[in-house]
This record gives C-alpha cells, structure tokens and sequence, in this order.
C-alpha cells in the first residue's frame, strides 16, 4: 500500500494539498480530478477524486449546469456537464453556446481552450452540433474522445487550411499512425455553419458520421497486429472534450499541416458547440467496461459491470486489446506500426493526401510555456523542457508558476 504522504516529485503531499499531478500538490478539481490526478504520488491513493462514469445526457450549453470553469468545480458532475481544463480559461458560455477562443500572445503565438467533460465515457454514441473557429490556417479546432494516462483516443479534427472538410483519426496506446486520417465528404463551410458530428463505438467498432451521414467505419478486427499478439483498437475509459489551438506556432509538420502561421488579422478565432447529446453503451447506467474472457467476445459481459463505487483513477486502466496468449504483448509507443482496413467513402489516396508528412497531426500541439517549461493542457502537467512538439490537446497557459498561481494556488 502507498504510504501517507508519497513523494510527489521533490515534495511530499500533505492532508491539506492531497493530489500530486507531476511533481505539484494541491486540493482543488485541476489536481485531484481523476484524469489527472496520480494515486501513488499521492497523501494516500484515495486522495484522487474518484471518476464519474457515463450516464445518458443530452447537454444545452446555453443552460446553467453544463459549464464551469476548472476553479469554480467542486467534483460533483451534476453540478456542470464540462469544465474548463486549466486557468486562465478563454472558455464561456455566451449566445446561448460555449465559445471557446484563440487569443494572440504578446509573444505573437495563440492561446487557446480547452473543455473536458467530467463525466468518463466508454462506449456508447456521442454527437455534437458545433463549429469550427478555424477561419485562418494555423488555427486548429477539435472535438475528441481521449484517455490521456493510457493514450486512446477517436477525433475529429479541423484545421483552417481547409474549412470543407473536417478530419478523423484514431489512435491506440499514443501509437502515432497519422497515415490512419481520413476525411469527411465535402462540407457547407464549417466555421461559418453548424453541423452535428457523431461518434459511434462499440467493443467491436468505430463509426464516424456528419449530419446523420456515416462516412467512416474502424472495425476491432482489423485492427489486429499479429506482431505483438494485440487489437490496436482504443478501448479505455475516455473523456470527451473540445479544443481551439494555435497549430501554426508548432513545429514545421504540424504548422504546415494546419495551415501555416496564422492570420490574426482574419480572427477573431471562436469555436461555438451548442449541444452534445451522449448515449452510454451500458443503457446510461453509471458504469464501467469489464472487458471480456477472450478476444472473440467482443461485446463483453454487460451483466457484469463494476460499479459506480469503482476508482478508475489509476495509471493503467483495463483494457480488452490484447488476445489471450503466452506471448507479451506490446504497449510501447512507435509510429506507424498497425495498418488498419477502414470502411470508406474516401479512396486510399485521400486517406493519407494531408497527414502532414514527418510532422504531427492532429491534436498533436506544441505550445509554448515560457523558457524553462512547457503545460500541455490536454496531458495537464506534463513538463517537458526540451521538446519542440509533444503530444496534447489544446493550449499554452504561460509558465508553470503562472499556472499554479492563476487559480487559487495553481
């Protein structure tokens, strides 16, 4: 059992700022929600707020309780169907939507948004009647189911280097195959227009739609890598969320891919999403995948749910990937390794026309965070003093001592 007290980096955390989150403690939602909160560095493993699980919802973000910002979040998921995911926030809710800009820093690169809902979510149907703000290249906008800790993640992904379309990709174990994006049939303009985009997925499938229209198919099946004896399928309880982001400042594969540097003067950058309607695989129940005996039973055992009572808190969650063998399957990161047969409207050529080259695609942002340090705010908290493009949603928020002091002891 992890003592009182584990290490958190270079400190212990006390009763009074329980949560550690890489190498920091505190008490409030940034820390102790569970998508970031780490138990074994933490007072006591139970310090982590335990994790809401799926219930059936149908989220108006023109209504009270489907927003808040991070500070303001006292864990009960009742109280706001999605909270901003660090401070300081350039999330709202105004016009009967939650706008989500993309402001210019004084060092001449975007800062954007990012909203995670705060209920977890493993299979099931979830839709989202939203827009892009991407009307100048550089300027990323993205609507995305993701488990940070494991590296699953479904998207769709907009990029303002072409605004009649929106982009899809899926990823397992944070396995960066961008040769997997396909894109949607062609679009009204989809930051002026609002469409309703959906994500089907099941224990044995993936489906991809835009106003009602399904476009794309992922099936399990295909997704076997007989190399490491393992379903390279996203499987793990996720969280939905949305981001705005400045994908011009990255590094050359990912600016080119977005667009190039951005045009401040074509803004202002407002991403708007007036719902979200989620439909859990488990009939709205509040619980948790148990995956199943053998690979071949793929849609599990609904009977046997765990309970609400279960803490999905930890580093590594369950998942269904691997195939009973002898052998050991492989969870390490390496671009490119599982090709996938996709059910397409697309040919195989536009599948992989804009994948951005040796760049990084998609939610694959790198902002800067002052000299010495760098926050993603998607993998919140990650420090990284050297890398020129890392993986994570969404969008700078200055240093990390800005960070910790911008929301009541950030």
């Amino acid at each position: 059992m992890t003592p009182l007290g584990a290490k958190c980096g270079s400190q212990d955390c006390g009763k009074d700022s329980p949560c550690c989150v890489r190498g920091y403690c505190n008490a409030n939602a940034m820390y102790c929600m569970p998508f970031n909160c780490e138990p074994g560095n933490s007072y006591s493993p139970s310090s982590c707020w335990d994790t809401a699980h799926c219930v059936n919802a149908n989220v108006n973000f023109g209504s009270s309780n489907a927003f808040a910002q991070i500070a303001d979040y006292n864990g009960n998921p009742s109280s706001a169907a999605f909270i901003s995911q660090f401070e300081p926030s350039n999330a709202k809710q105004a016009n009967n939507e939650l706008e989500m800009t993309l402001v210019k820093q004084s060092d001449g690169k975007g800062f954007g948004a990012t909203v995670i809902n705060s209920r977890a979510f493993q299979y099931g149907t979830v839709s989202t009647v939203m827009r892009s703000g991407c009307t100048s290249g550089g300027v990323v906008s993205s609507f995305i189911i993701r488990n940070d800790k494991v590296g699953d993640e479904i998207d769709f992904e907009f990029v303002g280097a072409d605004k009649a379309t929106v982009q899809t990709n899926y990823y397992w174990h944070d396995e960066l195959d961008y040769t997997k994006m396909i894109k949607s049939p062609a679009l009204a303009d989809t930051t002026a227009n609002y469409h309703t985009y959906g994500i089907q997925w099941t224990p044995d499938k993936i489906v991809w739609s835009v106003n009602g229209n399904s476009f794309r198919t992922v099936n399990r099946a295909d997704t076997w890598d007989s190399a490491s004896n393992t379903f390279k399928f996203p499987d793990s309880e996720s969280y939905v969320s949305y981001s705005i982001w400045d994908g011009g400042s990255g590094a050359q594969g990912t600016s080119d891919w977005a667009g190039g540097a951005i045009q401040w003067g074509q803004g202002p950058f407002v991403m708007g999403v007036k719902s979200l309607t989620i439909d859990c695989f488990y009939k709205g129940n509040e619980t948790t995948y148990k995956p199943p005996s053998s690979a071949g039973d793929d849609d599990g055992d609904k009977d046997s749910d765990s309970s609400a009572d279960d803490d999905s808190s930890d580093d590594d969650e369950k998942s269904s990937s691997e195939k009973p063998s002898s052998s050991k399957s492989s969870t390490s990161k390496s671009s490119n390794t599982a090709k996938s047969t996709d059910s397409s409207n697309d040919d195989d050529a536009d599948a992989e026309e804009e994948d951005g080259g040796d760049g990084v695609e998609g939610d694959d942002e790198e902002q800067d965070l002052g000299d010495d340090s760098k926050i993603l705010a998607g993998t919140a908290f990650e420090v990284d003093s050297k890398s020129s493009d890392a993986r994570g949603l969404a969008a700078s928020v200055g240093s990390m001592a800005a960070a910790l002091v911008a929301a009541y002891m950030f």
